[in-house]
């Protein structure tokens, strides 16, 4: 323990070292007239010297000292007037006139605050101190010196094992929320509470990130049980912000110029393009690309001149244009840079029997867009009041308004946009859109037709808080009420295409689509606290009450085609076929819950959580559970054997939960065998009949989900709070999971029913570790605080029914996210070689023939056959080679103030997960000749060197390139079109040739990310005083500032977030982590906040 100290002590003396050498170095060339040397003694309340105290001379910019190891200072002031005012983490500041005195001892007392911290908890609150449970809590300013655009943007990085995924840089996009990694096979999100009010995290999105006080995230079930049926995935508790004292106006605003952050690097020269295209096909039975001469002399004069105009009349029929890009047109189509903002208003106040708080924000997204408006705009209004009419009696009331508004083009398809030829061309001679893939996506995004999305929320919650013994017991309850209506209006209309001089043709069509939903959600919350401090030693306290929610969802769409009139494109002026819907969907919960606390003696603490919870989602006769927990905690720091350690340890507290939790993540009616009506597809009296489908079997074995959790952790504190530490660890057992039971007779007729028959455990760890100094500069204290954390989970499957033992479906002792797949052995390199080993079983669609540089496989079982084995006594030449689940989720927040300067920074990132690449963006022609051409597949197996005839033919740039040459050292295999195509099915069983996941192509999607950095400084109040101003503070920021990955030349490492599928019976589509998101926003920021 005394080496742990002195450690501890060095590390101190090294930051106090590096600050006094700055103090020195500022000070040498000071000089002082009548000074006045003063030396003395810092010590705590129990006499123990203070290391590193700051002490500086008050008024002055340059004169300041650090207490020694010992406690003792010394520094030299201006007068006997002169006052010292002494600072130090973890104690009150305190201020002391010189006077005639040349020793001055200072006694500096312990600064509560961080004891009395309060963290909100669910109904109510407990001391940080206490907390028996796992929860972590942000605050205000922590989200506030951020220049966020949503709520979940500012938790990103910075809550150990609260994970925040991005799927896409699109503007008012959501964010995927997991606390503590995978709870069931079902998915889920966290219970998101917004002043006790369930929400969803598109709500995360509309609520404007400076309304929000607190956010407390509740990890186990100790403190998560008192929510029952809907805390399985975890909680994460928001608290808006109240007024008080006297009336603050603020004003917060910003502008953000955003560019992308990583976009496909495309090859560009029209010859090179174009050659490897062909050669991709020429390769295959099929060699459906074959370019004449015209078309390589026009490509090769564009690739030597660029000044070559790239589209002309075609020499062969002069009806029709010619064209020959030379561009890479996800630049053209997408903007270097755009502009957005946000600006928020709030007035707040306070007195002894009411307060107050009113505010509005509106914030403007601006998409990437180049052609069409693309943008999110939300706009929110915020009034909150407490009104005290007795001693006895508080009534409240919290609206909130929020609109959001989305507009895009209806047609817009980024994979069309990253896909497109570079040879394609926009614009024709005569101002028409070309007829190419770059001209047909221009006249889509700028003619085709608008999607617009309006949603509006009005939510009011009213209160009443009833003190019977006034802070010992209060009655309180609030009913909430939120009507929310999403309108949809998306249309379609025709576009014209130039085909060549004066023929211009009008291709698409003309429709319309609208809708209109409507969700009411209603809240009733009614609880009892309780608090009684029994002599000295005992203190207890409880809550206990009652919840009802009810939920009704109402949707109605129509569409019809044929619009007579593009500029009016509505459903009243169309002909067409009219497709109608409706949808109505309603399920209420309600519960009893109940928390009990006891502390003895400042040191063990005992808590009990639980709920009695009933569902609507689940058949009558088990519809209600009971979800119990428990948690203790000992607070070893309060200890008499722990005195002696007193100046090493600050805090040490110990803490053990279990608790039960239930999980209702599934749809109202999933426990009802349920009929739908559709359009059949046979012809009766020349109609299409209305058809109803046959009701599913439905099993009587469906209730909840069982969630059991079992934490323990430890929280430290060293050096007087400036060090501190937190660990948990944790199991976390699913019981009886909602999937597919066991295998019925085909001759049934019917798939098998959900119901519960799996079960899944999931083992974690998470560490933060925290840092808060003070040292000298230029006279002036340099307060700064260091905060890393590091988490990490695993999930296995303990029971599921899969008698053959089929890999393509879930499996007992099967870790979720694992990649099965094959391990490569170079490249075939002649005919003997590939006639050693038959590889004919993996060849896509049965036609490519292997050849010298096809891949070669190691056959593990040695039957000099590769293939693949479907079940796991016999998986042939499969193997386990990566795991796709996420892993060492990180986070480095780091903050420091100095006279009125502030700089704060955020570095975020996964350290662990695996990625295997499909389709166009990483395999370009390898997948089909249809898009591709990237820089980094020119490092494809070539046999020989090309000579003579076939040689010159060559551009410039394709010899440059040496693409003419030999290449046996070769990254990627002989170039064959289909060769990785993903069409076949992305299942490991459907999955052939480069589509099977295999070790050489296996890439790490491991990322470390410059989230935020973020320079302000604040003006002294001496200048904004005297025009009514308390703040004002400048600062520049910026998000997505840069980022280290092995995905970054091929995609932004955020956007494969969606590859992630953990269920092995599962085929992606198209499109689902492949690259092809939204493109993600680097963001430089200028802001201002004010305070009146």
């Amino acid at each position: 323990m005394k080496r742990l100290y002195q450690e501890l002590r060095n590390s101190r003396a090294f930051i106090t070292g590096l600050g006094c050498f700055l103090v020195l170095l500022t000070l040498s060339s000071s000089a002082f007239a009548q000074s006045r040397r003063v030396q003395g003694q810092i010590t705590d309340a129990n006499g123990v010297p203070l290391f590193g105290v700051t002490v500086f001379e008050k008024g002055t910019t340059n004169n300041g000292a650090i207490s020694a190891e010992d406690g003792s200072y010394t520094i030299t002031v201006a007068s006997s007037e002169s006052v010292l005012l002494i600072t130090s983490i973890g104690f009150v500041n305190q201020e002391v006139t010189v006077g005639n005195r040349n020793t001055i001892n200072i006694m500096l007392e312990e600064d509560m605050t961080m004891l009395e911290e309060v963290v909100v908890v669910g109904y109510g609150t407990e001391k940080k101190v206490n907390l028996s449970g796992a929860v972590d809590q942000v605050n205000a300013e922590q989200l506030e010196k951020r220049p966020i655009s949503n709520v979940t943007e500012g938790l990103q990085g910075v809550v150990p094992n609260l994970n925040i995924m991005n799927n896409s840089g699109a503007p008012g996009s959501n964010s995927n929320i997991n606390i503590r990694g995978i709870t069931s096979i079902n998915g889920g999100d966290p219970l998101i509470l917004i002043d006790g009010v369930p929400s969803s995290t598109a709500e995360l999105n509309r609520i404007a990130p400076q309304d929000v006080e607190t956010i407390s995230i509740i990890k186990d079930a100790s403190a998560a049980a008192i929510y029952g049926a809907r805390a399985a995935f975890g909680v994460v508790l928001i608290t808006t912000k109240n007024g008080e004292g006297k009336v603050k106006v603020n004003y917060t605003g910003y502008v953000s110029f955003n560019r992308p952050t990583v976009t496909p690097n495309k090859v560009t020269d029209p010859y090179i393009y174009s050659r490897l295209l062909e050669t991709s096909t020429d390769n295959t039975p099929w060699d459906n690309v074959n370019y004449n001469d015209q078309y390589y002399d026009y490509a090769k004069q564009r690739s030597e001149d660029p000044s070559v105009p790239g589209v002309r009349i075609n020499p062969s029929d002069e009806s029709l244009w010619e064209y020959m890009g030379d561009r890479d047109w996800t630049n053209y189509f997408l903007k270097d840079n755009t502009v957005s903002n946000n600006h928020q208003i709030s007035v707040s106040g306070g007195q002894e029997n009411v307060n107050y708080l009113l505010s509005a924000s509106y914030s403007r997204q601006n998409g990437v867009l180049r052609l069409a408006e693309d943008y999110f705009d939300r706009y929110t209004v915020r009034s909150k009041v407490n009104f005290k009419p007795t001693n006895w009696l508080t009534v409240g009331n919290n609206t909130y308004l929020t609109t959001t508004e989305r507009k895009e083009p209806s047609q817009l398809s980024l994979g069309a946009i990253y896909d497109v030829f570079p040879t394609s061309w926009n614009i024709n001679p005569d101002g028409t859109w070309a007829n190419s893939g770059a001209g047909r996506i221009g006249a889509q995004l700028t003619d085709g037709g608008e999607s617009i999305t309006e949603y509006s929320s009005l939510q009011s919650q009213f209160t009443t808080k009833i003190d019977f013994i006034k802070n010992k017991l209060s009655w309180n309850n609030d009913f909430t009420f939120r009507r929310g209506r999403q309108d949809w209006n998306w249309y379609r209309t025709k576009y014209q295409i130039g085909y060549g001089p004066g023929d211009v043709r009008e291709e698409g069509d003309n429709r319309a689509y609208r809708s209109n939903a409507i969700d009411n959600y209603y809240v009733f919350n009614s609880y009892l606290n309780f608090n009684q401090m029994v002599g000295s030693r005992h203190d207890f306290s409880a809550t206990a009450g009652f919840n009802q929610e009810h939920y009704r969802y109402n949707s109605f769409s129509a569409e019809r085609y044929n619009v007579i009139s593009a500029s009016l494109p509505t459903i009243a002026l169309a002909t067409g076929d009219q497709f109608v819907n409706e949808s109505i969907s309603e399920w209420a919960v309600r519960g009893l819950f109940y928390r009990l606390n006891y502390i003895f003696d400042e040191k063990y603490i005992v808590e009990f959580n639980g709920r009695y919870d009933g569902s609507s989602k689940f058949p009558s006769d088990k519809r209600w559970g009971f979800f119990p927990s428990a948690s203790v905690a000992w607070r070893v720091d309060e200890e008499n054997f722990m005195d002696g350690l007193s100046d090493v340890f600050s805090q040490l507290k110990l803490r053990a939960s279990v608790g039960s939790l239930g999980n209702q993540a599934i749809g109202p009616y999933d426990y009802i065998a349920t009929m739908s009506a559709y359009q059949g597809n046979y012809l009766i009296d020349g109609s299409l009949p209305l058809e109803i489908s046959s009701p599913p079997l439905v099993s009587g074995n469906f209730t909840w989900e069982k969630v059991v959790t079992t934490n323990f952790g430890v929280d430290m504190a060293f050096m007087d709070n400036r060090l501190t530490a937190s660990f948990d660890i944790y199991r976390r057992d699913t019981k009886d999971m909602l999937t597919l039971g066991k295998e019925l007779p085909n001759v049934l007729g019917a798939t098998e029913p959900r119901e519960n028959a799996a079960d899944l455990k999931t083992n974690g760890w998470e560490l933060s570790l925290g840092y808060q100094g003070e040292v000298s500069l230029a006279g002036k204290p340099l307060s700064f605080n260091l905060t890393g954390i590091l988490s990490d989970s695993r999930s296995y499957i303990t029971r599921f029914d899969n008698p053959t033992g089929s890999i393509t479906q879930y499996y007992e002792g099967m870790e979720l996210g694992q990649i099965w797949g094959l391990v490569n052995d170079g490249f075939f390199e002649s005919t003997d070689e590939i006639a050693a080993l038959d590889q004919t079983g993996i060849i896509p669609w049965g036609a490519l023939s292997i050849v010298p540089g096809w891949m070669k496989y190691k056959d593990l079982d040695g039957n000099g056959v590769i293939e693949k084995g479907l079940t796991l006594d016999d998986t042939k030449d499969l193997t386990v080679i990566g795991n796709q689940a996420p892993r060492y989720s990180f986070g480095f927040n780091f903050a420091a103030d100095w006279n009125g300067f502030d700089i704060s920074g955020l570095v975020q990132g996964i350290g662990k997960r695996d990625y295997y690449p499909l389709d166009y963006l990483y395999w370009g022609f390898y997948q089909q000749p249809y898009a591709g051409g990237y820089y980094h597949l020119f490092d494809f197996y070539r046999a020989e060197s090309e000579t003579g005839a076939d040689r010159d033919r060559h551009s410039q740039s394709y010899l440059d390139a040496g693409l003419a040459d030999q290449n046996l050292d070769a990254k990627y295999p002989h170039l064959q079109s289909w060769l990785a195509d993903r069409n076949l099915g992305e299942r490991i069983d459907q999955a052939q040739g480069l589509g099977i996941p295999q070790t050489d192509y296996l890439l790490s999607a491991a990322y470390v990310r410059l989230k935020n950095l973020t320079v302000g400084y604040t003006l002294p109040q001496a200048l904004t005083s005297g025009i009514g101003i308390s703040n004002l503070r400048i600062y520049v920021s910026g998000e997505n500032l840069m980022e280290w990955s092995a995905l970054k030349d091929y995609f932004d490492p955020e956007a494969v977030n969606d590859a992630i599928q953990y269920n092995p019976a599962v085929s992606q589509s198209r499109g689902v982590g492949k690259g092809y998101s939204y493109p993600f926003q680097r963001r430089y920021v200028v802001g201002v906040n004010i305070g009146f």
